[in-house]
Parts: C-alpha cells; structure tokens; sequence
C-alpha cells in the first residue's frame, strides 16, 4: 500500500500498512487513559498510548517556522507541543472528557475543532452549570471542576465564573460494559486515536487495524477525514475474501457515504471476478447485493446459460443452508428469484435448453423459473428468426421505436445506444451515466449532429430528449483473454465463435505500439465472422485459450429435486458449452417454412429423466426451430463493450457504439488507453492480472 492515504498532503508519514488482506478486529491490551499525569507519567508504558506516540504530525509547515537558520535553538514545532503537552501530559487543560471508565484532560480549543465538540460545547454553555450538578445522560456535562480555593465571601457571579472553567463532559458508547472485552477496547482505541487527530497527529497504522471502529468512531465524533481514511483502506484492500464481511459491515451499519462506497467497490469486485470463483465464493454475501449483480450487462460470465445457471446455483446454496421449511426460507431467495424471471436474456438460449431449465425445482418443489417466462422467451426467439430471414434487401429489421418520452414501465424494453462514447464508474454511477447517454437531447432550436463510427452523420430536429429502444433482448457473452501483457504487436487474437440471430460473431484484440507517444495501445473489435469455423481466423492472429473449461462452475449442474419431496438426483458433470442455442453445429440451410404448429414450439410439459445427460446430442441440435443463417451481406448492429478498468480499479469502462452495419468479415471496435496500461516495454507491471476481461451486448436493429 502507498502513503496516499494520508489526506495531508504536506504530510511527511511514511507508515506502512498492514500487509494482511484480512480486515480483522485485533484484540488489544487495555491501556491507562491517555494523560493521568496525577499518579503517572505520559513516558507509561501502554499499547494505546504507546501507538499516540508513534503518531505523525500532519503540518510540517509549523514544524519548519520553528527550525534555527543557525542551529543552536531547539524551540519544538507547534504540532510536536501539542501532541506531547497537550495531549500525552493533559498540561492546561479546561475541558475533562469522561468515556471508558477514563478522564481525558484536553482543551476546548483543539476539541472544537469537531462539529460534534463544538455542539456539545455550545450546548452546555446555555446550561447553568453548579459545583455539584450532575447529568446522567449522554454527551452532556456531569459537573465542573474548580481549581480555585474560594472563601465563603465570594461572590455568586465570581463562583459562577471559578466552577465554570473545567467542565467535565460524559460521553457514553453503545459498547461492552466489560472492559477487557475486545469490543471495548477497539472502541476505546478508536476514541484515542481520533482525539489523537483532533491535536494534529495521526496514526495510520493502528487506525488500519481497527477500521470499522474507526468509521464508527468518526461518524460520531464527527470527523470526516477519519472515515475518509479507513473506508479507503478498506475498498483498496478488498477482494473476495473479505468481501461478505466488508459488505455486511456497510448494510448493517449504514453509515451513508462510507458505507456506499464499501457497497458499490463491493458490486464492481463481484461484477469482475464473482462468477470464477464460483457459488460458494459467495456465502455470506447479502441477497440484495446479489441481486443488484448477477443479472447486470457487465457482469462477467461467459454465457446467458451460464449466467442462469450460476444465479440457481446461489439458490440452492442459500435454500439448503435453512434446515426447515420458514418462511423466511424463500423470503432470502425472492430478490434472486426475481433476477431468473425478469433479467435473463432467454430468448438467445436453444428450446433444448429451455425445457431443461423448466425441468429444475428447488428443495422445495418450486420452480426457479416461471414456466410463462420460457415460453415467451421461445416465441421471442421465432419472433426475431421471422425478421432476419424476411429482411432480405435491407441491413435493419424496423425494430427500433424512437420517442420523446420513455416506454412504459410495464414492459421490457431495451435502450439503443445514440452516440460513440466511453463511460467509467462503479455499478451505480455508471447505471446513472448510461441512462443518461441511451437517449438524446436535442438542443433547443438547433439541429444536432451524430456521427456513427462508420463517419455517418445524421441531423435531427427538435427540442427534446428523444428515445431509442427495442422490445427484442440483446445478446450477451463474455471472454477472458490470457497472457494480454505478452501480445505481439499488430498480432490479432481472436476469442472464440458465437451465433446469434444468424450470423457468427466474436472479439479480437490488437496490440498497436504509438510511436508518437512512445507508447502501447489496446484495441477490442467486435468481428462477424464469415462462417462459425476458427481456421479462417487461425490465418489472420491467434485463437484465445479456454482459460476456464477447469472451472468450479462446470463441475456439475443444478440439483434435481423432485416436486413433492426432498429426494435428490445429482446431474453429470459437464463441460462449458460453446454458445447455449448459440453453440455448436448451425444447420446452413434457412428455415423458409415458418408455418410451425404451436405444439412444435411450446416446450414439453413432460419431465427429463433425472439421469439425462447435460450434453445435447447433435441430432437434437439440428433438429432445433432456432437453426438458421442471416444471408444479408450488411446489418445493422448496435454493440457495448464492458471492460474491468486497470487504471482504476474495481471501477468498470464501457465503449458505446450506435448501430453500424456490418458486413461479413467485418469489424467495428475500440482504441483506449482505460483497458490496460502497460510499462515501456510493453508488458504489463508485476503484480497485474495477465488476462483481460470484456463482457460484450449486442443486438440487431
């Protein structure tokens, strides 16, 4: 980790922090509170106290006013004066802090320096304060302190003005009462350290071992550089170890900002690495949070199957980990229930597939998908193959609707991008920015101009948001190339072949050197390919790996169980599939009878044997109603390309392209310096993961 953590620029701490990627609570000795200089020196020995001392200062611009030109004086800085003096001796002190069963003798002036100070301060000083008062509430003042001897001739007003001069304050935390508890003494070490903040020094690396006291302690104390500092630390250091952890601190806690920021860090890590870690990564992650993922366009996974299958996966997990039938039991699941009914892209799946699917039931007998939600998705499937094969002297197939106002909520409807750009955030903000960039203002008065990546410009008049969607799904997949650090330069690599709605597509990279900036550049194009062999592009670049046909996820499928009990049949394990409906063999020839009868095309109410084999045959293939070619020379095809950002990370990068035609062998794409960065010679930097990832939607128009 770097020392930018520090908010100080001026800064001169150079700590380092914990090497561990575990964000654990640490079990702490209790400690002497930080000034009792009654009875004990500030040079005591304890483990709080002593982690004040190693504190830094963060204003090395007092400490160099007070330097000597001649070096013979030794006046300390202001910030070293106050951290020993006022802080560690407690020397003139006017305000008492009462918290942990310890007296903090410290000052008002520093204190205030917290909005939450300076509210209880102000508070109390229109309160009436007598020798003797005593409030038991929190926060609040529970008597003075004289220091004055005073005869019985004082006056009111002189004793009013003596007693009022060391107020002691007494702050109660909703902590253990046992004070060698693990719970108290993290959060009296996360007191210390931010008073220690309130004085000018910090202490990063005692703060990093505690950092959800430390949010917590600063949400109360009202210190926001303190939350900054340790949510920082926290989604700098996450990965998928610790993120159930991180993620379930941030829900339950709710402490605004920090907490959004752990919750959304958190969304990105699952949207880029979640799925090869496969289900059992994800225990303890909150449904919601799941919800929020799996079902997103830039969640990588490398097929829709796969997606499926993975979402049925994490309920089943979640189901079998209930030992009774409670209500609660589905109410965990509903969210993830939801993403299979209303998220997934069905219609691009095979009818094999389908009835399949419609086969799986939970522990409970249910089923995990809607049957009505499959039987539309296969009439949307013979919907669109109507289209492309009845489009025979035109590149779009009129499926685009443009508004001035959005569809109905009732409905699905998919946005079609209406300019090039390139957009970066984390999961919500970038949900945020592609609403607003899938759909177009048009400036009042003025016709606007677009150009399309083919250098096509079209004008549109008016003065209002225009908007572009259609009711077909877009098509969804994913790849993974390896070793992209050890590409030669202008050498295609081409990821592996898909079929969608006719036509063979799949992504290459190219890595191109820019000698005017001494620098390398990826590019990702998006090819439809001439036919679904791979020895047409064996001859032009490379063929990608299978970087994860060992993975977790393809050990086996879902469980069987049988509606009316718990008995279970385990399915063979299988193998990745090339391309769901989308995979293996296509039949050449088009289907130019479209007169199918409906019972041809409703999926089977009959049940698969609990033994089938997941692998389709390849008669069952070729006998499926979804088998046919898209003979257009050029089509109109609109495309996003997602990409897990390298220079800011989990942060994800998404190139928008409106619909292009494209001709057989033809390729539209990207250039950008937001996929990778690599160092002069051209390799990526130690550490770095050799492989790239891109989660890529498209769809015909």
């Amino acid at each position: 980790m770097s020392s930018n953590l520090l908010l100080d620029t001026n800064s001169s701490s150079n700590l380092e922090y914990p090497a561990t990627n575990r964000l654990m609570s640490t079990e702490t000795s209790e400690g002497d509170s930080i000034n009792e200089h009654e009875r004990t020196s500030y040079t005591s020995s304890t483990h709080i106290t002593d982690a004040l001392k190693q504190s830094q200062f963060t204003d090395n611009q007092s400490k160099d006013l007070s330097t000597c030109p001649y070096g013979c004086c030794s006046t300390p800085s202001l910030p070293e004066y106050l951290f020993m003096n006022g802080l560690l001796k407690g020397e003139h002190y006017d305000v008492v802090i009462q918290a942990f069963g310890k007296k903090y003798k410290l000052h008002r002036l520093l204190l205030d320096r917290s909005p939450y100070f300076n509210s209880l301060f102000s508070w109390s000083s229109n309160t009436r304060i007598g020798r003797s008062s005593r409030n038991q509430l929190s926060s609040e003042v529970l008597y003075s302190e004289n220091s004055y001897h005073s005869d019985s001739s004082d006056s009111d007003d002189e004793l009013e003005e003596q007693t009022s001069y060391r107020k002691v304050y007494d702050l109660s935390f909703d902590t253990d009462d046992d004070p060698s508890s693990t719970s108290f003494l993290n959060r009296k070490k996360s007191f210390e350290l931010a008073i220690s903040r309130l004085y000018g020094a910090s202490n990063l690396k005692e703060e990093f071992k505690i950092p959800y006291e430390m949010i917590e302690m600063g949400q109360y104390l009202a210190i926001p550089d303190i939350v900054c500092a340790s949510t920082d630390f926290i989604v700098r250091n996450m990965d998928m170890y610790n993120l159930a952890e991180n993620l379930r601190f941030a829900i339950n806690s709710d402490f605004g900002s920090a907490s959004q920021r752990i919750i959304e860090n958190g969304k990105g890590i699952l949207c880029s690495n979640g799925w090869e870690f496969g289900p059992a990564a994800w225990d303890g992650i909150p449904t919601t949070i799941i919800a929020q993922t799996v079902g997103e366009d830039y969640f990588f996974v490398p097929t829709e199957w796969d997606r499926c299958i993975f979402i049925i996966k994490l309920i089943e997990r979640r189901l079998e980990s209930h030992s009774t039938f409670e209500n609660n039991e589905n109410e965990s699941v509903l969210p993830l229930k939801g993403v299979l009914n209303e998220k997934i892209h069905y219609c691009h799946m095979s009818p094999d597939k389908l009835q399949q699917l419609e086969n799986f039931k939970d522990i409970n007998g249910d089923n995990y998908i809607e049957p009505h939600v499959l039987h539309t998705a296969l009439w949307q499937a013979v919907k669109l193959e109507t289209m492309v094969t009845r489009a025979v002297n035109k590149p779009n197939l009129d499926s685009i609707e443009c508004a001035s106002t959005p569809p109905s909520k009732n409905h699905k409807w998919f946005r079609i991008p209406t300019k090039d750009e390139t957009l970066s955030g984390l999961p919500k903000e970038l949900d945020y920015l592609l609403r607003q960039s899938l759909s177009t203002t048009i400036n009042h008065g003025i016709d606007t101009e677009k150009k399309s990546t083919q250098g096509q410009r079209s004008t549109i008049n008016g003065s209002e948001r225009v908007y572009n969607w259609t009711k077909i799904p877009p098509f969804r997949f994913s790849i993974s190339f390896a070793n992209v650090s050890e590409l030669e330069v202008d050498k295609r690599v081409y990821g592996k072949t898909f079929w969608y709605a006719g036509s063979y597509w799949n992504l290459y990279l190219q890595k191109s050197y820019i000698a005017s900036k001494s620098s390398y550049q990826i590019g990702v194009y998006l090819h439809r390919a001439h036919s679904g062999s791979t020895n047409a592009n064996t001859k032009s670049g490379l063929v990608n790996p299978e970087i994860f046909s060992n993975n977790v996820n393809y050990t086996s499928l879902p469980k069987k169980y049988n509606n009316r009990n718990r008995e279970v049949s385990f399915m063979d394990t299988y193998t990745p599939i090339n391309n769901d409906m989308t995979q293996g063999s296509v039949s050449e020839s088009v289907m130019e009878n479209l007169g199918t009868d409906l019972d041809e095309l409703s999926l089977s109410s009959e049940r698969s044997s609990h033994t089938d084999s997941p692998s389709l045959s390849k008669k069952s293939r070729s006998q499926s109603v979804i088998n046919y070619e898209d003979h257009r020379n050029a089509i109109k095809v609109y495309f996003i390309i997602f990409t897990p950002s390298r220079r800011s990370a989990p942060t994800i990068t998404s190139f928008l392209s409106v619909p292009n035609d494209f001709s057989k062998s033809q390729s539209w794409g990207w250039k950008s310096n937001n996929m990778c960065v690599f160092k002069e010679d051209g390799k990526f930097a130690d550490g770095q993961d050799p492989n790239l990832k891109f989660m890529i939607l498209l769809g015909n128009i």
